[in-house]
C-alpha cells in the first residue's frame, strides 16, 4: 500500500487476494476514469459499471456461445492459410520481418469477418462472387466515397496512434459528425503534429465505415433479417432497432422515455461496443499469438513437442477438414493449449488490472487467515505480470536460460502439463455466491481440466469474477487453430541474416550452427523484454521486430540441433 498527499494506491500479487476483490464486483468496481481511452466512440461494456454494465453485457453476451466458437475456428483457420500464402510468396529472401504486422492483419480479418459480417482480402485473393457488397466496399483497393483511408489502415493507424485521439479535444470530435469531406480533410491538414492529424484522420474514416455498416444492420433489422455468424454488430443494433420496430418506435436514442420493457443501447452505445470488440477480438490476440510464435522460434524444444501433438490430432488432414467439437478439447487439453496458457502467463496482453474500494464504505479482505481493511476510494492495481510470476504459485525449475533460481521468468510451457500443483493439489475455485449472475457467454474455466490449473487467482489473464473479459473462449480458439495450422506443415526459426549468409550456414558443422542460434536466441529474447504497453503489451514503434523464417517441416537448418 502506497500512501501519498495525492491518495491511496494499493497493489496486489497474492492471489487470495485478487480472488477476493475480483469476485466482488460492487465492493470493489472498476475505476471508470482509467478506461476513458476506450470510449472516444461511446460508452460500452468495458467502460460501464453497475446497471449501466449489466445491460450491455446481456447485450453481447448472446454472441459468444460455442455455436460461434466453431464459426471463428474455421476462419482463424481460413485466414491462417492466407497469411501463411503471403508469407511464401512476399518473404523475398525468404526472412520475414513484418510478423506482428501480419498478425494483426490476421486478426483484424478474423474478427472483421466473424464479428461484423466484413470480409476483408490478403494480397493475391479476390472477393468470391455470393460475398455482400459491404465486403467489396471495405476490401476494395479504390478508396470509398467519403473516406481518404482503407478499412484496415484507418483501424491500425487508430490503434497505433490512439493517445493522439485521447488528447483531441471532445469539441472537435463532435464536430466530425457535422463536417462534409472536404471541411475534414481541411480540418485535419490544420492540425499541428504529424502523429496528431493520422491519427485525428483514422478516427474520422473508421468511424465512418462503422456509421456505414450500422446503417445497414438497422435496415436488416427493421426487416428482421438475420445475418449468419457472430455478427455483433447486428446483435446491437437489433437489441435496439429491432425490438423497436416492433413497438411503433423510431429511434434507440428514445427507447427508454417510451416505456420499453428493457433500456437500450443508444446509436452511440452501440458504436462504442463495436469499437471495444474490435480491439479485445484484434490487438490483443496478435499481441499474444505475435509472441508465441517469437517464442516457439527461439525455444526449438517447444516447438518441436507442438508439432509432434499437432500431427498426432490432425495427421496431414488440410484445415478445411477439421472439426471444432471434434478437436478443441485436444487442442486446448495437451501442448497447444500450454503454449497458449504459458504465453498468457508470461507476457499477459494487459499487465495490471486497475480496481478501487468502494467510495461508500471501507473493504475487508482476508489473506493467510488475516483480515485487512481498505480504505474506501483507494485505487488498486491488481498486478498481473508479479502474480504470474509467483513462485508461490506456479510449478518451476532452475532457469537454463539465466541463473535464476526457478524459470518463471523463462518461456516454458511443458510446466502447464504437470497435472498438479506445487502441493500436489488441483484448484479451481467458485464465484462467490452474491456475484453468480448469469450474463451468458462462456463460463467455463481459463485453462483446461487436462493441465495443471493454477491456484484460483494466481492466473488473471483474461482478469476473473463477473467482470472477466467475455470473449476469452474466442481469444483461446483463435490462437490454438492459428498455431495448428502453421505448425502442421511448418517450422518457425529465428532469421540469422545479422550474423551469416546462407552460403556461410550451409558450410557450418552443428557445432558452429548451435553457436550462431544461441546468438539469435540472445537477440530475440532481449527484444521480447523491450515489450511496452500502449493498449496492450507488445513490440511497439521502436523496440524493432525479431526477423523469422518459415520452413516446411523436414528443412530445418536449426531446430533438430538446437535445444
Amino acid at each position: 500500500m502506497l500512501v501519498s498527499p495525492g491518495g491511496i494506491q494499493i497493489y496486489l500479487a497474492n492471489a487470495e487476494a485478487i480472488r477476493q476483490v475480483t469476485a466482488k464486483r460492487e465492493a470493489f468496481p472498476k475505476p471508470l476514469e482509467s478506461y476513458k481511452v476506450l470510449d472516444i466512440f461511446g460508452r460500452n461494456v468495458i467502460t460501464t459499471e453497475g446497471g449501466e454494465w449489466k445491460q450491455h453485457r446481456k447485450v453481447l453476451s448472446p454472441s459468444f456461445n460455442e455455436k460461434n466458437n466453431a464459426l471463428v475456428f474455421a476462419e482463424a483457420c481460413r485466414q491462417a492459410q492466407g497469411m501463411l500464402r503471403k508469407w511464401k510468396t512476399t518473404s523475398g529472401d525468404s526472412t520475414i520481418r513484418e510478423v506482428p504486422i501480419d498478425v494483426m492483419r490476421l486478426t483484424l480479418h478474423i474478427i472483421s469477418k466473424i464479428g461484423f459480417g466484413v470480409g476483408l482480402l490478403w494480397p493475391g485473393e479476390k472477393i468470391i462472387e455470393k460475398e455482400s457488397t459491404q465486403d467489396a466496399v471495405f476490401s476494395s483497393v479504390e478508396l470509398p466515397e467519403g473516406h481518404s483511408m482503407s478499412y484496415e489502415t484507418s483501424m491500425d493507424t487508430l490503434l497505433a496512434n490512439l493517445v493522439w485521439v485521447i488528447l483531441t479535444p471532445k469539441w472537435l470530435k463532435r464536430k466530425h459528425h457535422f463536417l462534409t469531406k472536404i471541411a475534414t480533410t481541411n480540418l485535419v491538414g490544420h492540425l499541428p503534429f504529424r502523429g496528431a492529424r493520422k491519427a485525428y484522420e483514422s478516427f474520422l474514416n473508421w468511424g465512418q465505415y462503422m456509421k456505414e455498416l450500422f446503417a445497414q444492420k438497422v435496415k436488416e433489422a427493421q426487416r428482421g433479417d438475420h445475418s449468419e455468424g457472430m455478427d455483433i454488430m447486428g446483435s446491437l443494433v437489433r437489441s435496439s432497432y429491432g425490438e423497436q420496430q416492433r413497438a411503433g418506435k423510431s429511434s434507440s436514442d428514445h427507447a427508454e422515455k417510451e416505456g420499453l420493457k428493457d433500456p437500450l443501447l443508444s446509436d452511440s452505445d452501440i458504436l462504442g461496443n463495436a469499437f471495444v470488440m474490435i480491439v479485445a477480438g484484434h490487438e490483443t490476440t496478435a499481441s499474444t499469438l505475435h509472441f508465441a510464435l517469437m517464442e516457439l522460434a527461439t525455444n526449438p524444444g517447444s516447438q518441436r513437442l507442438l508439432q509432434k501433438e499437432i500431427e498426432s490430432i490432425f495427421g496431414k488432414d488440410p484445415p478445411e477438414t477439421w472439426d471444432y467439437d471434434v478437436n478443441i478439447n485436444a487442442l486446448l487439453g495437451g501442448m497447444v493449449g500450454a503454449v497458449l496458457n504459458e504465453q498468457l502467463r508470461i507476457m499477459p496482453p494487459v499487465i495490471v488490472i486497475p480496481k478501487q474500494v468502494s467510495k461508500v464504505r471501507d473493504q475487508v479482505i482476508v489473506v493467510d487467515g488475516k483480515s485487512f481493511t481498505l480504505p474506501a476510494g483507494a485505487y488498486m492495481s491488481l498486478n498481473v505480470v508479479g502474480t504470474h510470476r509467483n513462485p508461490k504459485y506456479w510449478p518451476s525449475q532452475p532457469s537454463k536460460v539465466t541463473d535464476d533460481a526457478h524459470d518463471l521468468n523463462d518461456f516454458r510451457p511443458e510446466r502447464w502439463l504437470v497435472r498438479s500443483g506445487p502441493d500436489g493439489s488441483q484448484h479451481a475455485g467458485a464465484m462467490d455466491s452474491e456475484e453468480e449472475e448469469d450474463f451468458g457467454g462462456y463460463t467455463g474455466h481459463d485453462t483446461s481440466a487436462q493441465l495443471f490449473r493454477p491456484t484460483r487467482g494466481s492466473y488473471v489473464p483474461f482478469s476473473d469474477g463477473p467482470r472477466s473479459c467475455l470473449g476469452r473462449r474466442l481469444a483461446q480458439v483463435k490462437v490454438v487453430a492459428v498455431l495448428s495450422v502453421i505448425f502442421q506443415r511448418y517450422s518457425l526459426e529465428l532469421a540469422v541474416d545479422e550474423w551469416a549468409t546462407d552460403d556461410d550456414v550451409a558450410s557450418m558443422g552443428k557445432d558452429q550452427r548451435r553457436k550462431l542460434y544461441r546468438m539469435a536466441q540472445d537477440e530475440a529474447r532481449k527484444t521480447i523484454r523491450s515489450a511496452t504497453t500502449q493498449i496492450t503489451l507488445g513490440l511497439h514503434e521502436g523496440a524493432g521486430f525479431i526477423p523469422v523464417r518459415l520452413v516446411p517441416k523436414g528443412e530445418e537448418r536449426f531446430l533438430s540441433i538446437v535445444e
